[in-house]
């Protein structure tokens, strides 16, 4: 796991915990590429993507 990010449905980010050192321009980036993209899903998809490199799992 490298972040943790919660953010509301408004895409207000409410908790944000990184266990990888990046920096504060790349993190802002990325939380908001994933808001970005994890609002734009409709409900009845499926809660797991691929971003990046990545595997992002979230729930709504």
């Amino acid at each position: 796991m490298q972040f943790m990010l919660l953010f509301s449905r408004q895409g207000k980010l409410r908790l944000q915990k990184w266990y990888v050192p990046l920096s504060d321009k790349e993190k802002k980036k990325i939380t908001r590429e994933l808001v970005q993209t994890v609002l734009a899903r409709k409900p009845k998809m499926c809660s797991f993507l691929e971003w990046r490199d990545l595997k992002v799992v979230y729930k709504r």
